[in-house]
């Protein structure tokens, strides 16, 4: 099984080292990172540079384990209690420091202090983590989650926020008969009482638009394939329920679509289907980390629509994991109510229902890419022409069609919102107006 690890190469739970340094921080910091995150093993007697199987020569073999042991008592804290073993490989003995994952986070560098001590792995590197990533440590470390946190100098809940929040989920639900009141919303941790007043946890915040920065969704239309030329954008902030049925509204202007009847049923067709793009971004929604000062951002391409949610996998989670439908919720709280509210079926699933409306559709799978300190998921669009033959319709001339041919191609670089404003029609008409007439040849 080691050879097999050692063969893959360096990872987010595996590091080697030819040799123990003297004084160097730099293992130590590895190991610290190990410890923030799900555990990892640093293996002596290979070269990190050419993965080269040296062996640890005879004479330190006394002296490495207590050596380690010595190192990271001295350096870091909490106290990060190592297994060790031996194990000859290629004839060479190597020796293996084994650090477990732990709840005692953050872990951190003593003389570097809380502050710029704290490590985590990205990939195969070690990092400093971030001011918002060691918040969350320090959460994880308390077995609790920013979205069932009070923060600190909150104003408490009014009783219209109390009463609204109440109304919507009990209509977005559909169950009349089960009203919801303030015995919920305590139960569901979105309230807290403190003496006589009822202050916000982050989720009821969120689910009132109660002014968490950065907690918006960001919606831009871009000329082309590249992420240069604006056409449109809108930035959503409110409610989060409420940002993603207006996210889905914007998806709706941009993307093609066809209509089909079967029987005597009407049905829009979009060419990706807007249960999968939905599904996504209320994904993106409850599993960002909202520590992190960035927006879900709902990107559309002529060729595809990206979603990136701000933070990675949640609590060591691996992307293999993810994919298999493997769940650690971030915002655990924030999912149950939209659970409960209908908005999701059920937890863990989403990823596999997308994949399966978009295989359906006769799309390529969705592309999940962790970038950094995020998570982007990227879902092709049908090629123009494959969306022309799938067309049930064809685009009825307009007698504005050569005014408006005439304005673009005088005015190639005019924002989308211009020519609307100049035709008095909205930027979505204009935006088909130019797609079909790419697809016809006139432009």
């Amino acid at each position: 099984m080691l050879v097999e690890e050692i063969r893959a190469g360096e990872s987010e739970n595996l590091e080697f080292k030819r040799e123990l340094p003297s004084r160097d921080k730099k293992v130590m910091k590895t190991f610290v990172a190990f410890a923030n995150g799900g555990g990892g093993k640093v293996i002596f007697g290979i070269d990190n540079g050419t993965q080269e199987i040296v062996g640890v020569p005879e004479d330190d073999r006394a002296r490495l384990q207590d050596a380690v042991t010595d190192m990271i008592s001295d350096t870091c804290t909490p106290q990060i209690y190592p297994s060790f073993y031996w194990q000859v490989v290629e004839g060479k003995a190597l020796f293996v420091v084994e650090i477990p994952a732990s709840p005692q986070c953050p872990y951190y560098i003593k003389s570097e202090g809380l502050e710029k001590g704290v490590y985590v792995r990205v990939a195969a590197t070690t990092r400093q983590a971030s001011a918002e990533k060691v918040r969350e440590l320090q959460l994880k470390g308390q077995n609790r989650t920013y979205d069932s946190v009070v923060e600190q100098a909150v104003l408490a809940a009014t009783q219209n926020e109390i009463e609204s929040l109440c109304r919507e989920i009990s209509e977005y639900s559909g169950d009349s008969g089960k009203p919801v009141g303030l015995p919920q919303l305590l139960g569901w941790e979105l309230l807290k009482k403190i003496g006589r007043n009822y202050l916000p946890t982050n989720a009821f915040r969120l689910l009132t638009g109660n002014s968490i920065h950065f907690s918006g969704i960001q919606c831009a239309v871009f000329q082309g394939k590249e992420r240069v030329n604006f056409l449109d954008r809108k930035e959503f902030m409110g409610p989060v329920y409420e940002q993603l049925e207006n996210t889905q509204k914007f998806l709706m202007q941009y993307l093609r679509r066809a209509t089909v009847i079967e029987g005597i049923r009407r049905e829009d067709v979009y060419e990706i289907p807007m249960s999968a793009l939905r599904e996504t971004v209320a994904n993106a929604i409850l599993h960002r980390n909202y520590l992190v000062n960035a927006y879900i951002q709902v990107s559309v391409f002529d060729d595809r629509v990206e979603i990136l949610s701000p933070g990675t996998l949640f609590d060591n989670l691996s992307r293999e994991e993810m994919l298999s439908g493997l769940s650690r919720l971030r915002n655990p709280v924030l999912a149950s109510v939209f659970y409960r509210m209908g908005i999701v079926e059920q937890w863990g699933t989403g990823i596999q229902r997308v994949m399966a409306v978009c295989e359906k559709a006769k799309l390529p799978p969705p592309e999940y890419e962790l970038t950094g300190d995020a998570v982007r998921v990227t879902i092709q669009r049908p090629a123009a022409v494959t969306a022309r033959k799938k067309a049930t319709r064809k685009r009825r001339p307009h007698k504005r069609d050569e005014a408006l041919l005439a304005y673009l191609r005088e005015h190639p670089n005019a924002p989308l919102q211009q020519v609307a404003d100049a035709f008095f029609v909205s930027v979505a008409t204009v935006w088909r107006f130019v797609q079909d007439m790419k697809a016809e040849g006139k432009l």
